[in-house]
């Protein structure tokens, strides 16, 4: 992908860290883009009204996804976590984020520097570097979108905490 290319996607990525995502966002092409994935987001402890530190850890499939340079690619499973402060209904931006993927033919991507921002509602991954495995060299950006939240969704902060959020991917490129 472009340099120019990737720094719009990065834009409209980092604008939908604090804006909605329409349903219809679609990733960027480039090295890799997947379609479809479930990512779940645990939370530990639950969030609560009162802000403090937590844990956070994403991880799930990240549905088809079509690698023109890995044709041995066609999906992945995404792994990443961090600390951060926070409260209900957030946002969420772990300082120091981890974040792997292990592809359908047994190869890892290991990728720094990748920022979640969030809240209950939606999160976005603002580019981070495939540091090695596939990819390598390429910039990683993601959306998510919650789902299955109650109504009204702060229920759980008050009654014990929140600590799992169920997200499908709306829009996730490597390139």
């Amino acid at each position: 992908m472009s340099s120019m290319r990737l720094l719009i996607a990065a834009g409209a990525l980092a604008a939908a860290a604090v804006t909605p995502v329409p349903a219809s966002a679609a990733a960027a092409p480039g090295a890799v883009t997947c379609t479809g994935g479930e990512i779940a987001v645990t939370i530990s402890p639950g969030l609560t009204l009162t802000p403090r530190a937590q844990w956070l850890s994403l991880a799930g499939p990240l549905g088809h996804c079509v690698a023109p340079g890995h044709p041995a690619i066609s999906s992945g499973v995404l792994r990443a976590h961090g600390a951060f402060d926070g409260a209900c209904p957030g946002p969420f931006a772990p300082a120091d984020l981890e974040l792997s993927i292990t592809w359908n033919d047994g190869s890892v991507s290991t990728v720094t520097g990748a920022r979640l921002h969030g809240d209950v509602k939606q999160w976005a991954l603002l580019p981070g570097t495939v540091t090695s495995g596939p990819f390598t060299g390429d910039r990683l950006a993601a959306l998510g979108r919650s789902r299955g939240l109650p109504d009204p969704w702060v229920i759980p902060c008050v009654a014990g905490g929140l600590n799992h959020l169920g997200t499908a991917v709306t829009a996730f490129a490597i390139g």
